[in-house]
């Protein structure tokens, strides 16, 4: 599926239910994927289970995104912030190859 076909179902899910039980779902969704990765640290977990607790994720995370209008926004905290785990990381690495 294409982000415009996406976008459109996103947008038609917000003015559905509403910006307030979207946030919630969000929540619910979550705990969902914090649950099966604490199976999976049981080793009870399954692969294919976090997969589908990750995309019913993304996919309430795009809601937000939209709810808040902050999609640039975030995208730019994202870049910052992988920039400075990058560089600390390097750091690290070159801690370790000292030591």
């Amino acid at each position: 599926m294409d982000k415009e076909q996406e976008n459109k179902i996103y947008n038609e899910a917000i003015e559905f239910f509403g910006d307030t039980s979207q946030k919630v779902m969000v929540i619910e969704e979550m705990s969902e994927l914090t649950k099966e990765l604490c199976k999976d640290l049981r080793d009870r977990g399954h692969v294919e289970n976090i997969a589908d607790e990750l995309a019913d994720v993304e996919i309430t995370l795009a809601q937000l995104k939209i709810i808040y209008q902050i999609h640039d926004l975030v995208e730019e905290h994202k870049d910052f912030k992988l920039h400075r785990f990058a560089k600390n990381m390097a750091e690290l690495k070159a801690q370790k190859n000292k030591g």
